[in-house]
């Protein structure tokens, strides 16, 4: 798919209180569905393109020791109808490694139970790496579009950063 699908947009679109409710109405994301693929992903809401990271591509995969686990991309641009091509900076592809699990109910991070965890502080990047402090939830949504939310690890805290959604690329 070239261009963002209509259900991605209208996704994108939605007031971060519809979008705490489709975070609370989603089902838990088949991993297996997700495993060798890439998807188009854009952070909302529409300011994080202040910080230039707008638009991004996540990628999953499965690690040597059968384990679930996932990447993320540079996109260029904000442009939400343009191409989704990976930008590297600095020379890096690839950053923001991370592994995928269900939720532990019993776990620290357990916001949401009907998701899965993309955990960033699971030792996959550099030690002093600022992703690592990193925790997402993703879910799929009644449309089939994937909605996360992502929490910033302070401690024993949880801090909202935001939403994003993901699509198949």
């Amino acid at each position: 798919m070239v261009n963002p699908s209509e259900e991605f947009l209208e996704l994108v679109r939605q007031p971060l209180g519809d979008l705490r409710r489709q975070m609370l109405r989603g089902s838990v994301p088949d991993t297996s569905a997700l495993v060798g693929r890439e998807f188009r992903g854009a952070n909302v809401p529409a300011t994080s393109r202040l910080l230039g990271i707008r638009r991004f591509i996540k990628g999953f995969e499965i690690s040597g020791d059968d384990a679930v686990i996932g990447y993320n991309r540079r996109v260029r641009g904000a442009d939400l109808g343009t191409p989704w091509a990976p930008s590297t900076w600095r020379g890096a592809d690839r950053f923001g490694y991370f592994t995928v699990s269900t939720v532990d109910p019993e776990h620290l991070d357990n916001r949401h139970l009907n998701a899965v965890l993309l955990d960033y502080g699971a030792g996959l990047n550099p030690r002093h790496d600022p992703s690592s402090l990193l925790r997402d939830y993703l879910v799929r949504t009644p449309s089939g579009v994937l909605l996360g939310q992502a929490f910033l690890a302070a401690g024993r805290a949880r801090i909202p950063v935001g939403y994003f959604v993901l699509e198949p690329l």
